[in-house]
This record gives structure tokens, sequence and C-alpha cells, in this order.
């Protein structure tokens, strides 16, 4: 699925598998999800700040939560992710 990737430094569309195992190496532990506006979903490390990764201002400003380390932004399908949906690239200054 197309997703976009939020690390500390930059932002990237990705192509990434919706199976936990694909998305846990994406974020780097156990996910945690974050229904966001627009039926986005936010795919974080429910362990970041545990795992002292450092703080990620773009995923928390996009998510009105403290988050640390990547975050990835898909869609949602019912309860399967689905690619990201579009309307996140003008918000995130992309454009496709």
């Amino acid at each position: 699925m197309r997703a976009l990737r939020i690390m500390l430094n930059s932002i990237a569309m990705v192509d990434v598998d919706s199976d936990l195992s694909a998305l846990r190496e994406a974020v780097g532990g156990e996910i945690e999800t974050i229904g966001l506006r627009d039926g986005g979903v936010m795919i974080v490390n429910r362990d970041g700040m545990q795992q002292q990764y450092p703080h990620n201002d773009t995923a928390s400003c996009i998510s009105g939560r403290h988050i640390y380390g990547t975050a990835l932004i898909v869609g949602a399908d019912g309860d399967d992710f689905d690619d990201m949906p579009e309307q996140y690239l003008p918000l995130l200054g992309l454009e496709e």
C-alpha cells in the first residue's frame, strides 16, 4: 500500500505491505494506530518514548499527540489499511 512516511528530517511516499510484520518493521516496534481527520490513520511505535526514540515534531503536530520515531499515514478500508488518502499531500506541502 502507498503510505506517507514521516521521519525526523524527511517526508516521503513509500510502499509498505499492510501486514503486521511489515508495519512493525516500518515504525520500529509494536504498532499503535491514531485516527486522523478525513479517514487517514497514523501508524506509530506505541513504545517509541520508552525506547528513547527522538520526538517527531511533524507527526506530533499532525496527530495532536506526542509521537516518537517514525510514523506512517495510511488510509483505512473497514478493518484493513489502505493507500494514504490523497488529501494529506497538500497538508504536508507535497504534490503528486
